[in-house]
């Protein structure tokens, strides 16, 4: 049992202690290895329970299994993690760790193998050398290919700082390690920024970027053509196409009577923008030959342009101009004196005007001869009431000359008018108006027709007010009277006064005529009287006159109508052919050459008549009673209010004697009459009411049946009765 005791606790001691070689290595072998990818390095973490130890070994391998260590000793065993940043983009890597106590070595414990990503190669740019114009040298050196083949490099550069392949570049090859690039298309003197770049699978390096600044070169010009050769001065100038990539500081031309003139000699100065600029040529002698070239100056120096040759030329004549006179609406008359003709004969010379100030020949101008001394001009086709410009002018081969100006105003004049012809005619307007061609050199302040009973009208008569344009108008001629003559003139008026157009003539329509509608009086059944009263014939005789009527309102002589004659004044017509009981509208009308014209309307009610009734034949005779009745063919015009028959013994009765009482609707109806006599001869009628009174049917007769007067029964003899016809007896 003690022997036992002992072996255990010596085994216990030595598994514990990894110094003891005797003790396993299993229990203090690191745990979880595992290796992992992330911003350029690779990190290594790891899990170990056991502290009884030195440290760890760490060891990588690639695909070769070649393991080295990652440390020169052995990693502090108080660490679970590492990182590795030495290693080969693109490759396969693997780890293992163990754990080392002296000279006891733990298990070895291996990580998941690790695919390395592909970077984008390392590259730096090369300085910049042999800098021109429009060209540079550079390049670069590629010092990693970032684990895969390089497809392409060079250089790309751009006048913005941080260029790339999207702007301009240089393709140089594929290789690692260092190339040349040639930098071209630069403008001169510009600021260009440069980077090396090397392209792999994994995308575009730049390398670090490089500024350089292209040389400047003179500037490009060009000489203008000379114009405006005079006798002391010209006109030239040039075109600087190119700064030359330095701001240019003076431009202009310089001028000698030698060749090759440079701004040692004489020149203008004239800005210092690019572009095209004019220059004056000044202080030239007249009839020499002068050498010309535009000149462009930048820090690089001065530049000249072509050489172009010019002469100058003689000098203008002298003259002055002559006060003017004779001033008309169109025209005037002045001239001038040439005092000198500058040394060359005067070709051409008289007056030019304008209603602009310094009018020249290009403007209207007279040509009076070419000998020196004073002329008369004759100015024309001017237009009233206008200021003009007018200088005396004289040519030679230097030129034209000019006097001094002179303004003049020409006389205003009356504005041309014509009328429009009549239009429109009616009975108290007509329509006109008016064309002005021209106002004369003023502006028109009034303008309209004007128009009276008496010829060559003014505005002083009647007239109207149609604006103050020139042009065409329209006026409206109102308050006339029908049936006259009026003459008519347009007119306008501007400040020299009223000019009138020619006179037009019309002669004014008739008018409807004017009439009142009287009254209707003496209204029957079928007839009435009305009438009307015709004030005015509105200018022109009334061919015929009367009222006119209708069930309808507004009656015209297309319903009935009479004819009462042509006379103004009062009339009386008769309207007849009426039906009773029946509302008619009436107008009286009077008619001339103008049309018809209808009175006020007035409205009537024809009388009613009695009503049409016949007598229906007399049936159901008994001793007492009887059947009748009657038939209304015509109310009279007014509603029935009570119908029937009427009886008696003696003729004609009426309801004064006995009656029945059977409605108040037309057509047939049936009466009882009851209450009679036997063996009495009766009167029948037939009667109808309505509010022109009571109308009765033809009259029918009969006989109502007689009664029995007596009855005697006897056993022996029967039954015997008397009657009004005699004895009857009846036997058993």
């Amino acid at each position: 049992m003690i022997f036992f005791e002992l072996v255990n606790y010596s085994c216990k001691k030595d598994y514990a202690n990894p110094y003891d070689s005797a003790c396993p290595s299993t229990i203090w072998t690191p745990a979880n290895l595992i290796a992992t990818f992330s911003q350029g390095a690779i990190t290594i973490k790891w899990e170990e329970t056991n502290s009884h130890f030195d440290g760890f070994i760490l060891e990588k391998g690639s695909d070769s299994i070649i393991w080295t260590s990652t440390s020169t000793g052995l990693i502090n065993k108080s660490l679970r993690t590492y990182t590795d940043s030495i290693f080969t983009p693109g490759s396969n890597v693997y780890y293992r760790i163990s754990a080392k106590a002296d000279l006891n070595k733990s298990g070895i414990t291996y990580a998941k193998g690790l695919k390395l990503p592909i970077f984008i190669p390392t590259i730096t740019t090369t300085a910049i050398s042999n800098v021109l114009l429009t060209s540079a040298t550079s390049g670069g050196t590629i010092s990693s290919n970032g684990g895969a083949p390089v497809t392409a490099s060079g250089v790309c550069w751009s006048i913005n700082q941080n260029p790339t392949i999207l702007n301009s570049y240089s393709t140089d090859g594929s290789a690692a390690g260092t190339f040349t690039s040639l930098i071209t298309g630069l403008t001169p003197g510009t600021i260009y920024y440069v980077r090396a770049y090397a392209t792999n699978s994994a995308g575009t390096a730049y390398g670090n970027q490089i500024s350089v600044k292209s040389v400047i070169s003179l500037p490009a010009i060009t000489t203008t053509a000379i114009s405006n050769i005079l006798s002391t001065s010209a006109s030239s100038g040039g075109t600087i196409t190119s700064n030359g990539g330095a701001p240019v500081t003076a431009s202009g031309v310089c001028w000698s009577t030698s060749e090759n003139p440079t701004i040692l000699n004489s020149y203008s100065t004239d800005g210092s923008a690019a572009g095209t600029f004019t220059s004056s040529i000044t202080g030239l002698t007249p009839g020499t030959v002068y050498y010309v070239r535009a000149y462009a100056t930048n820090s690089a120096g001065t530049a000249y342009g072509n050489q172009i040759t010019t002469k100058s030329a003689a000098n203008l004549p002298i003259i002055t101009t002559t006060a003017i006179s004779n001033i008309l609406s169109t025209s005037a008359s002045s001239g001038g004196t040439i005092s000198s003709n500058g040394g060359a004969p005067v070709t051409a010379s008289g007056v030019c005007w304008s209603t602009s100030e310094n009018p020249t020949i290009l403007n209207s101008y007279s040509t009076d001869g070419s000998a020196t001394g004073s002329f008369t001009s004759l100015i024309t086709g001017l237009t009233p009431g206008t200021v003009y410009y007018v200088r005396a002018y004289a040519t030679n081969s230097a030129g034209t000359a000019y006097g001094n100006q002179i303004s003049v105003k020409s006389v205003i004049n009356l504005p041309a008018i014509t009328t429009t012809a009549i239009s429109n005619i009616l009975s108290t307007s007509a329509s006109s108006g008016g064309t002005i061609s021209s106002n004369g050199g003023a502006p028109v302040t009034a303008s309209g027709v004007c128009w009276s009973i008496n010829q060559n009208p003014t505005i002083l008569n009647s007239y109207s007010t149609d604006g103050s344009a020139t042009g065409t108008f329209t006026s409206a001629l109102t308050g006339l009277s029908p049936v006259i003559v009026y003459y008519v003139r347009a007119y306008a008026t501007n400040s020299a006064g009223t000019t009138y157009g020619n006179q037009v003539t019309f002669t004014t329509t008739a008018s409807l005529s004017n009439i009142y509608t009287s009254q209707v009086a003496g209204i029957t059944i079928t007839t009435a009287s009305g009438g009307g009263t015709i004030s005015s014939n509105g200018g022109a005789a009334v061919t015929a006159s009367g009222v006119c009527w209708s069930t309808a309102e507004n009656p015209t002589l297309l319903n009935s109508y009479t004819n009462d004659g042509s006379a103004t004044g009062t009339f009386t017509s008769a309207i007849t052919g009426l039906s009773p009981g029946t509302v008619y509208y009436v107008r009286a009308y009077a008619t001339n050459s103008a049309g018809t014209a209808y009175g006020n309307q007035v409205n009537f009610t024809t009388n009613a008549s009695l009503s049409i009734i016949t007598t229906l034949p007399v049936t159901g005779i008994t001793f007492t009673s009887a059947s009748s009745g009657g038939t209304i063919s015509s109310n009279g015009g007014a509603a029935v209010t009570a119908s029937g028959v009427c009886w008696s013994t003696n003729p004609n009765p009426t309801i004064l004697n006995s009656y029945s009482t059977d409605g108040s609707a037309t057509g047939a109806f049936n009466s009882a009459m009851t209450g009679l006599s036997p063996g009495t001869i009766y009167y029948v009628r037939a009667y109808a009411t309505n509010t022109a009174g009571t109308s009765y049917g033809n009259q029918v007769t009969f006989m109502t049946t007689a009664s029995l007067s007596m009855i005697i029964t006897t056993p022996s003899t029967g039954i015997t009765f008397a009657h009004a016809s005699g004895v009857r007896r009846i036997l058993f």
